[in-house]
């Protein structure tokens, strides 16, 4: 997990696991969670998790495959078998920890993070996405103008990029949701975000475009380019 840039808590049976998740109320990108332990087994612990704290992902770990239905109805989100090769279970970790974004207008600036889905059914919404290339955006501004938009999964970097390292008060990118493509038009500080709905032709220009902008846009900018 160190290896992979992961800091972790690590319990030695189901009734830690509940403590940490209670503890820190799920605050997690990810459980690796052993099904057979001492006290309280994977399972237990599970049903239990599920109950009491907001969502996060848990993988259901064992060297018995006969647990596999359990763990899915206890609500895991995955399975896998030991011995598990490491890049099948950085793959299945990676695939299990997609979040959305959230940019935040502010009079004095902006705010761009990730957050956790709300629940599993959100969270398959978000990998679907994620398989395509994708990520969801919310864009919240000043009072109640708030909108959701379906993006390439590089156009945060390419957010952040425009308004932090190039210091530009407008980012303009395609909102790729199948019922409303458009082109967006966001202000660092400003709402409501004006957009252009686009007709297919033009959008599969600005598509293929944008498309090849973005391969230079693979990492988040935190702060200003030196002049």
């Amino acid at each position: 997990m160190e290896h992979w840039g992961y800091s972790y808590d690590l319990a030695s049976n189901g009734e830690e696991a509940v403590e940490y998740a209670k503890r820190n109320n799920g605050k997690y990108d990810l459980c690796l969670m052993d099904v057979e332990m001492p006290k309280m087994n994977g399972v237990e612990a599970t049903k239990i998790i599920r109950k009491i704290v907001n969502y996060f992902p848990i993988i259901g770990y064992t060297a018995n495959d006969s647990f596999k239905r359990a763990c899915y109805e206890a609500g895991m989100d995955d399975f896998a078998v030991k011995p598990c090769l490491p890049e099948e279970l950085f793959a299945k970790i990676n695939a299990l920890t997609v979040k959305l974004y959230n940019f935040i207008a502010k009079p004095c600036g902006f705010g761009l993070n990730e957050v956790m889905p709300v629940d599993k059914k959100h969270a398959e919404e978000l990998r679907e996405l994620a398989e395509q290339g994708l990520c969801k955006m919310n864009i919240r501004g000043i009072g109640e103008h708030d909108l959701t938009v379906v993006v390439h999964k590089n156009v945060p970097y390419k957010i952040s990029n425009d308004f932090v390292g190039n210091g530009d008060e407008v980012s303009v990118f395609l909102d790729r949701s199948s019922d409303r493509p458009a082109e967006c038009h966001l202000y660092k500080s400003s709402f409501p975000m004006p957009t252009i709905y686009l007709k297919d032709d033009a959008f599969t220009e600005k598509l293929e475009a944008e498309n090849e902008l973005l391969k230079e846009c693979i990492s988040m900018v935190v702060k200003p380019n030196k002049k």
